[in-house]
């Protein structure tokens, strides 16, 4: 009993140690495991934490992106709204205004029928005097307020401001007496749109058949298209090429007296003044 008592005892003691050895060894193991696992998830975290963050930023660039692309968009489709109503309301608005003038014209002329049709012929008559009589007026205050250029050779001017154009600066409001070699003050006059009417001085020279100078100014006179009177004042006859460029104007006469002077040109004026109307109306 002692024996086997004492041999369990060996045992029991080795047993203890083998314990004790496993014991540290299972901590060591489980330690190690543990730092291995601990190491393991930091990595894993760490690896997370940079992808979500590559994530955000690629979300964020992504928003942007959406953002920047939204406002183009929008600023593109005000753009093209705004032409395309804005367009539509300038056309709109020409449209009524050409409707309401149209409108106000046809209103005008239906009322002027229906008054005319109402009024006796004696007050139509007056009517009809009383246009006739403005028209006159008219006529005057125009004829009053005319700048008339006078061209005349050089050796008849002091002759030409004694008489005649005393006389022409009664009627009208200016005059402006030139010789006729100056043709650049004749065209800067008349570009200018400084003169209604022209006398022009026709004398021809001793032993010439011509004088010349009158194909020049009617040359420029049709070049500009112009319609201002031009009254040819002259005791001398015209012929050839003179007489030819003179009637080849539309607004040309002639006057061989002082008289007839002032009678042409008050005629002249009237004419033009009646056709301007004319045309207006």
């Amino acid at each position: 009993m002692d024996n086997k008592q004492s041999q369990l005892n060996e045992k029991l003691v080795d047993l203890s140690d083998e314990i004790h050895i496993l014991t540290n060894e299972t901590t060591k193991n489980e330690s190690s495991t543990s730092d291995e696992i601990l190491d393991f998830l930091k990595q894993e975290y760490t690896n997370y934490r940079e992808f979500a963050n590559s994530d955000r930023e690629s979300f964020m660039n992504l928003v942007n992106v959406f953002f920047v692309s939204l406002g183009i968009l929008v600023t593109g489709g005000i753009i093209i709204l705004y032409w395309i109503f804005g367009q539509t309301r300038n056309e709109v608005q020409e449209s009524a205004d050409l409707t309401i003038k149209k409108s106000v014209s046809e209103i005008e002329e239906n009322a002027e029928r229906q008054i005319k049709s109402l009024l006796p012929p004696k007050l139509k008559n007056i009517e009809e005097k009383f246009t006739e009589l403005q028209r006159f007026m008219d006529n005057q205050h125009k004829l009053r307020n005319s700048k008339v250029l006078v061209l005349t050779p050089e050796n008849k001017k002091e002759e030409m401001e004694k008489l005649e154009v005393r006389r022409i600066r009664e009627i009208v409001g200016e005059v402006d007496v030139s010789t006729l070699g100056n043709l650049g003050y004749f065209k800067g006059k008349l570009e200018n749109k400084k003169i209604d009417l022209i006398v022009y001085r026709y004398e021809k020279l001793e032993n010439a058949a011509q004088e010349n100078k009158i194909r020049e100014y009617i040359k420029i006179l049709k070049k500009n298209n112009s319609r201002i009177p031009i009254v040819i004042y002259t005791k001398s006859k015209l012929e050839g090429e003179d007489e030819s460029s003179v009637n080849s104007y539309y607004y040309s006469t002639f006057a061989n007296m002082p008289v007839t002077l002032t009678t042409n040109m008050i005629s002249l004026l009237s004419i033009i003044s009646y056709e301007k109307k004319i045309e207006e109306n």
